[in-house]
């Protein structure tokens, strides 16, 4: 149970939420709908925030890409890490 309760905690879940299905779990079985609703609902939340990181991820991805691209073109000169710029002739 711990275990489970850390992993809602790690998922963003608030604490109120988690006292509360603690509460039920303790309960016993007849709150079982209710727990399943109160995580059925989380679940949506976590969705939505996997969404948006992989939506920052992809972002972070083709911004990686031209940067690379760019070097690329460019010549290696260019992407010193200095940070110097070959001069043009």
């Amino acid at each position: 149970m711990v275990k489970f309760i850390k992993r809602l905690k790690d998922t963003g879940m608030l604490l109120r939420d988690i006292r509360h299905y603690s509460d039920l779990r303790y309960q016993g079985d007849e709150t079982m709908r209710e727990r399943k609703e109160l995580l059925s609902e989380h679940r949506k939340v976590v969705l939505a925030e996997q969404k948006k990181w992989a939506d920052y991820l992809e972002n972070l991805d083709r911004k990686i890409t031209y940067y690379e691209t760019e070097i690329e073109f460019l010549g290696e000169e260019y992407g010193k890490k200095d940070g110097t710029v070959p001069k043009c002739i």
